[in-house]
């Protein structure tokens, strides 16, 4: 039988940010008021992505010598599909351990001998397999049916389906049902699909046609059928759902329901997920003909190049962008389509070829400002306005509050207070109204009169204002019957640091302003005694922030730059409350899989004495004794009941980003949480939409911005719409008490910054990646326990290849498979990194010590974060490397370069990145330090950051930890850098001569810096670092040829002795593990001889007083016995 050949189909994908599906989701269709589409969809995907992988895996193993053939007993257009397997026997056992209800009488088809099944049941026996990697004794159909049903497995996991409405004509206005379609539209998945159909076994239709699309047609229904499969087992979660049945149950329903065309207002509903998702957008732009005339013009953005066409040039091109025109009008299309429903006009606007163009009047304009633009902003088409009208003024109700006679302590009294109720303000302010147009302030009388004489968009005064005669009678309406006698205190601090209540105005007078000002004093704080290390001076500022907001009564976003440390700042709370004995409950800190690892650590090394567990994993159990518990977002969703039942001494929101979303499944569940103290932690409060600071502070400080009905009147629509600047400024100023922003560049943290921190930052095993190296390790040792001396060695160094390439990427390890990044807690934990810094406009370099692993780095992040690095590695030609270096220089889009050790390690300057990142860990910290410097050299007038990534409880921690206990060891070397470089100068110069002459030339060398050091020139620690030779082949053999000079004691001085005996030492000194696998057997055998001699030589020179013991007694024999050991 022939060798079946697994199908080499990269399945990568990047996650789908389905979060931007619901950036412009209603939330309901038309028709459905008061349910819960938009949450239940939420919930379907969030559901998916926290459960379905491994949902479905089975404990049985492919059944052998079985092929998997299709029958169609339809055409290529309508096909009729059923399995064939053949032969039976090995799939009878399957089909028995099914139960007796799967029984089938074998049937002959075309000569072969089979059982005729279901696609379902067929399908179900491959879903329960993974990625199948050893395919002997199994067949090549197999090997394909696997290879699909893998791909629509990872469709659903990467969450790349959406639903749709499929129609179905019949009496009664017929039927539809809601079909989850795939999406296969990006190049990625096209790319699959393309191979798997190359890759179709030509036999595999052993009766009728092909189908057409066949493997696209086969994705579609498969994947639809795996969703409510999948829906079904988690129905329990849908219980009180109110629109379960039409998103949770395949049912055919009525289109036409009590007179409403339910079909239609879900397609519609639906339709709002695909806004915006296009390359190519129209947008309208508004030019002013006369004060009283305007033009819109319809424009084309090519959001990949950032060019833009107008409408007009489709109807004189062929070809566009390297596009058919009429392609890119089928794309326009579409979207005007939608723009039409809100905009019906637009249709008169393509009477006239010629022109192309509305006509508008002001009150025409107002109603796109007032009304379309939100609807259009849905489907991200821009409404672009003339300079005249991009600060239009809508008029509002104004409050001036004045402290009565002697109130003002009781005023502070009530800011001081915490407290939820309404407070009577009657005894204590005196209120009046008027209307505020933006600056000015006029009488309700005079606006009476200006309503009463206009309508729509008018200009007054020079400016533009939106007059509309039932918005400006409700305004009168709502001034006539103010109450503001009584308020709850978020409400009065809000009006009194925003400036606005509600839909109102706030101003007040000088008294009022005194008591602000002193409530807004900060409350004084100290370190925290247990707290182990010092927090520099911006960071002791950023805990008096917080010590002064929780102290009266108010949550906060710490919104830090990265790298400023917002971990240890929130830590030192964490401590100072306990310290205070303020902290009754355990704090829970919710945050990202990848950051699990460092906030385990960073508690661990400035926090010991508070106790800390994670609540994570399938055996997790929650143990409330800790002072702090760590867990995920994906763990809050799926154990939301079980966390909302305690009461928490504070809450805090790592990555605070994951809450933007209001009505997410997610968003809610953090919420439900119960606490004193809420706690966000993000880098970007705000990243597309208003709403989303909402959400962070509806969790921080609930109610205070309002309703989120309010905020959008309020802030949202007055900032986003009519780009009202007066509004932006109040948000502003609401906020800013309780979100703490500060830049690496501001110039009261960069005094107080080294000129270089660096930072562990921990990650995690992917579940897939910890079981490749518990199974290589255990593997691997038990092989290594039956080998000795060589052989032995030569294993444990294969071994610990494995074990680090395992820990880079599983995909380096197997050379095969998927290459995404969630496979990978170090790759994820980069990605991650990377996107921070590109979101601060900031370059990266990133350094690993394997060209491979840099290939998929490359891969990964230009996937993953839409920019391409550059790649820096020995393969390259002295021009191309010149090229790679200028370009990240002085290019401001290149943000990226990946470096490989050999290529990037020494002569370098690349002083534009301010960020690096050690893929790998370098086991020598002299080369990590050398690689580190890249960036930070002469000329670097910035901080820079350095990020090690580290896999916890992997080899990787040991060796970091070990490393660190080495540090007395390798201390000399911080100086490495400015000292080294002269040295090496000397080596070269010597590069044409013989390696006999290299080693006396360098012997010579040692001397001559010895003598120095002698005579007191050089300080011993200037010494020992020029004495740190690390050229690779060369050490060895300089150290050979010293052994031998020193073993037969022809040595004549002192400074002669030392020189030799450094030479001797080097390779001990200056090579990594990584450098110590690569050695040849020869190599290993030399440095074990030397190690052996060492402590007789040492013993002789003494005996001489040849010894310099200051130098000597630092470099102890077990030094060589550990790495002796090691090989």
């Amino acid at each position: 039988m022939t060798a079946t050949k697994p199908l080499d189909i990269d399945l990568s994908l990047k996650k789908n940010n389905v979060d931007e599906f619901f950036f412009y989701l209603s939330e309901n269709p038309e028709g459905f008021k008061n349910k819960d589409f938009r949450y239940t969809l939420s919930l379907i995907y969030q559901l998916v992505e926290d459960e379905f992988e491994g949902i479905f895996l089975s404990p049985n193993s492919p059944v052998r010598n079985t092929d998997f053939l299709l029958i169609n007993d339809g055409t290529a257009e309508n096909p009729k599909l059923s399995f064939f397997v053949t032969p039976t026997n090995n799939f009878q056992f399957y089909l028995k351990s099914k139960g007796s209800m799967f029984r089938f009488t074998s049937k002959e088809v075309n000569g072969q001998i089979g059982y005729v099944m279901p696609l379902d049941l067929v399908l179900d026996y491959f879903g329960g397999f993974g990625e199948v990697i050893d395919f002997s004794s199994l067949t090549q159909t197999f090997a394909y049916f696997n290879k699909l049903t893998h791909f629509v497995m990872k469709l659903i996991e990467k969450l790349y389906f959406i639903p749709t409405v499929h129609k179905k004509e019949g009496p009664a206005g017929g039927s539809f049902r809601i079909v989850y379609e795939p999406i296969i539209s990006n190049k990625e998945s096209a790319k699959i699909i393309n191979e798997l159909e190359r890759n179709l076994p030509e036999n595999i239709f052993i009766k009728g046609v092909k189908p057409k699309n066949f493997v696209e047609r086969f994705i579609r229904e498969y994947l639809n059928y795996l969703i409510y499969k999948f829906l079904g087992i988690k129905a329990y979660r849908f219980k009180d759902i109110k629109s379960g049945h039409y998103m949770i149950k395949d049912l055919e329903q009525r289109s036409l329901l009590k007179g409403k065309d339910v079909a239609e207002n879900i397609a519609q509903w639906l339709d709002e997920l695909y806004l915006g998702k296009y390359d190519l957008i129209p947008f309208f732009k508004v030019n002013k003909v006369s004060d009283d005339e305007f033009e819109l013009k319809i424009h084309i953005k090519n959001r990949k190049t950032n060019e833009t066409i107008m409408l007009d040039d489709l109807y004189q091109n062929d070809k566009i962008w390297e596009l058919d025109t009429d392609d890119i009008g089928k794309i326009i299309e579409k979207q005007l389509n939608y723009a039409v429903r809100y905009m019906p006009e637009l249709e008169t606007l393509f009477e006239d070829e010629d022109k192309l163009a509305l006509t508008l009047n002001l009150n025409e304009v107002y109603k796109i400002i007032a009304q379309t633009a939100y609807y259009l902003q849905k489907a991200q088409i821009d409404v672009v306005l003339p300079e005249e009208l991009t600060n239009i003024i809508v008029p509002r109700a104004s409050i001036n509050a004045k402290v009565k006679a002697s109130r003002s302590d009781d005023l502070m009294n009530i800011f001081n207070t915490v407290s939820s109720s309404a407070i009577s303000l009657d005894d204590i302010l005196e209120f009046s109204y008027e209307v505020s147009l933006g600056d000015e302030k006029i009488s309700l009388e005079e606006f009476n009169k200006l309503v009463s004489e206009s309508n729509g968009l008018i200009q007054y005064n020079g400016k533009y204002i939106l007059v509309d005669k039932a918005e400006g009678q409700k305004l009168v309406e709502q001034i006539k019957n103010a109450n503001h006698k009584k308020m709850t205190r978020l409400e009065l601090i809000h009006a009194s640091m925003s400036g606005q209540l509600q839909n109102y105005d706030f101003n007040y007078d000088e008294a009022y302003a005194n008591v602000i000002k002193d409530f807004a004093k900060p409350v004084e704080v100290t370190q925290p005694e247990d707290l182990k290390g010092d927090l520099r001076a911006y960071q002791m500022t950023g805990l008096k922030w917080l010590w002064t907001n929780i102290s009266k009564g108010f949550g906060c976003c710490m919104a830090d730059d990265m790298g400023l440390g917002k971990t240890i700042q929130v830590i030192s709370l964490i401590l100072k409350l306990k310290e205070e004995n303020k902290l009754k409950n355990p704090v829970l800190v919710v945050c990202p899989t990848t950051l699990m690892g460092n906030w385990m650590k960073e508690l661990q090394m400035f926090a010991p004495s508070l106790k800390t567990a994670t609540y994570h994993g399938i055996d997790r159990k929650l143990d409330l004794k800790c002072d702090v518990i760590l867990t995920t977002y994906a763990i809050m969703r799926i154990d939301v009941e079980e966390m909302k039942k305690n009461t928490w001494g504070m809450v805090v929101v790592d990555e605070a980003q994951n809450i933007k979303n209001p009505d997410t499944a997610q968003t809610l569940a953090i919420k439900s949480l119960k606490s004193d103290i809420k706690i966000a932690m993000t880098g970007t409060p705000v990243e597309n939409r208003l709403t989303e600071l909402w959400s962070i502070f509806d969790f921080i400080n609930k109610g205070y911005l309002g309703s989120l009905k309010e905020f959008q009147k309020s802030y949202a629509v007055p900032i986003e719409r009519f780009k009202e600047k007066s509004r932006a400024s109040k948000l502003k100023l609401s906020v800013s008490p309780f979100v703490l922003r500060r830049l690496k560049t501001d110039k009261h943290v960069i005094s107080d910054l080294p000129d270089k921190m660096v930072m562990n930052d921990y990650c995690y095993l992917a579940k897939s990646q910890a079981i490749l190296y518990e199974k290589t390790l255990n593997e691997m040792m038990e092989k290594i326990s039956g080998f000795t001396g060589v052989n032995r060695r030569g294993n444990i160094f294969k071994l610990i290849t494995a074990l680090k390439q395992i820990c880079n990427h599983p995909y380096q390890f197997l050379k095969s498979g998927e290459t995404s990044k969630e496979l990978s807690g170090k790759a994820e934990k980069c990605v991650s990194l990377v996107q921070s810094i590109l979101d601060n406009n900031e370059k990266t370099l990133i350094f690993t010590q394997y060209k491979e692993m840099g290939d998929l780095l490359t891969k990964i992040l230009c996937e993953e974060c839409g920019s391409e690095p550059s790649f820096f590695h020995g393969s390259l030609t002295v021009p191309q490397r010149e090229h790679l270096i200028e370009d990240f220089q002085n290019n401001d889009d290149r943000k990226v370069m990946i470096l490989s050790l050999k290529a990037g390690g020494t002569g370098l300057n690349l002083t534009s990145a301010t960020n690096v990142i050690h893929y790998d860990l370098w086991w020598n910290p002299a080369v990590e330090e050398q690689a580190t410097d890249r960036t930070y050299r002469i000329g670097q007038d910035k901080n820079v950051m350095v990020h090690r990534l580290i896999t916890l409880g992997t080899f990787e921690e040991k060796i970091d930890e070990m490393l660190k206990s080495k540090k007395e060891l390798v201390a000399f070397l911080h100086e490495e850098d400015r000292h080294f470089r002269t040295f090496l100068a000397n080596i070269d110069e010597c590069s044409s001569m013989g390696m006999t002459e290299i080693t006396n030339n360098t012997a010579d060398i040692c001397s001559n810096i010895y003598k120095a050091a002698s005579e007191g020139i050089l300080p011993t620690s200037e010494t020992l670092v020029l004495m740190s030779m690390r050229t690779d082949r060369r050490l060895i053999l300089n150290a050979q040829v010293c052994h031998d000079v020193l073993k037969r004691g022809k040595i004549k001085s002192a400074n002669q002795a030392n020189a030799y005996l450094w030479m001797m030492l080097q390779p001990y000194l200056s090579m990594d593990a990584l450098a110590i696998a690569m050695l040849t057997l020869q190599q290993i055998q030399a440095m074990t001889d030397i190690a052996k001699d060492y402590p007789a030589i040492i013993t002789r020179m003494e005996g001489k007083h040849f010894v310099n013991k200051d130098v000597s007694n630092k470099i102890p024999a077990q030094l060589m016995r550990l790495y002796i050991s090691t090989i």
